[in-house]
């Protein structure tokens, strides 16, 4: 049986081989004595799963599991079910860490009995091969211990809603425990939910917000995210009437799911830039999937003005949004 560890870090990775190994070093420059990284090769057809045999064949404490490609969850799954750190902590592999950080996040859980910490990112452009200005939001719960329930509730209202799940640790046994995992088959807004769940679905919950930044997120042509298909707004729809049934499942009190909603208005508010660039068969298919009751309920639980005005459009006037982004599409060209 494999003894435990203080983190598992979890890396899920496809097709990136040319980001790969400063992913890998930066973690590996970790202040950290006692911790494992668990590589997910999720079907890569590039030179990713050599980089990755290279460096199991150099550290014992490196696993590999390749896997036929499933997505991003899929992959943070598989990663999650073998990890044995007493916290996990998630990394895209086509980012890295700017910093040593797991010590003192370790610190902080050990001495706050923490369930999820948190911390900032800057934005590397790739283009530029430079940080860009990135001011973090000024929050009145920094470097404080909350409850989750607590903590959603501000992290919205002073709009500082950052639902990533590499941001920071997460306990393990917590996640376990409460059946939290990323829903496999979506590609689009699963981290919505994936922390959602973490924050509500388990009152005892406790987290900390950092004032640490920490992790470079690679601004990057050609990512995934940024062609927006039908199938998106698919996911996003599934997400939000899951992130609903979560909601009635485990909230009751009256204040926290008006938040809760609000916090669902953001997930569905993607749905509208999406619905602007498709083509036109695919906008009257989304019209179609979109039942009022939804836009209804996002309407009277906005996240702030700029996504009630667009949802709101959305609704009672999608030829404005056709207009609107003709127009960019134009000025693009």
């Amino acid at each position: 049986m494999t003894s435990g560890c203080d983190i598992s870090f979890i890396v899920p990775i496809y097709n990136v081989e040319t980001y790969l190994n400063e992913c890998i070093e930066s973690i590996l420059m970790q202040d950290c004595d006692n911790m494992e990284i668990i590589l997910v090769n999720d079907g890569s057809t590039d030179s990713c799963k050599s980089i990755c045999e290279t460096y199991i064949e150099k550290y014992s404490f490196i696993k590999l599991i390749d896997k036929q490609n499933g997505g991003i969850s899929s992959a943070r799954n598989s990663g999650l079910e073998i990890a044995v750190g007493k916290y996990v902590c998630f990394i895209d592999s086509d980012d890295f860490y700017k910093k040593k950080f797991a010590k003192k996040f370790l610190d902080l859980c050990e001495l706050n009995n923490l369930d999820i910490i948190r911390g900032w990112y800057g934005i590397y452009e790739e283009d530029k091969q430079a940080f860009s200005v990135h001011i973090q939001p000024k929050v009145s719960y920094i470097n404080k211990v909350c409850n989750g329930r607590d903590f959603l509730m501000n992290s919205v209202k002073e709009h500082a809603n950052e639902v990533v799940p590499w941001l920071g640790f997460f306990r393990r046994e917590y996640l376990l425990k409460n059946g939290i995992l990323f829903p496999e088959g979506i590609a689009y807004e699963e981290d919505q939910l994936f922390f959602l769940q973490a924050l509500v679905q388990d009152e005892t919950c406790r987290v900390l917000q950092s004032d640490l930044e920490f992790y470079a997120y690679r601004k990057r042509r050609g990512s995934a995210t940024k062609t927006p298909t039908y199938k998106q707004v698919q996911d996003i729809m599934y997400i939000v009437n899951r992130e609903k049934a979560v909601v009635n499942q485990y909230v009751v009190s009256k204040k926290l799911i008006t938040y809760c909603f609000k916090y669902i208005t953001s997930s569905f508010y993607q749905l509208t830039s999406i619905y602007g660039r498709v083509a036109k068969e695919d906008k009257k298919k989304i019209a179609k999937i979109v039942p009022f009751s939804v836009k209804w309920q996002c309407l009277r639980y906005p996240y702030d003005k700029h996504q009630w005005i667009k949802i709101f459009l959305f609704t009672f006037a999608r030829w404005i949004v056709d207009i609107v982004y003709r127009r960019q599409k134009k000025c693009a060209h």
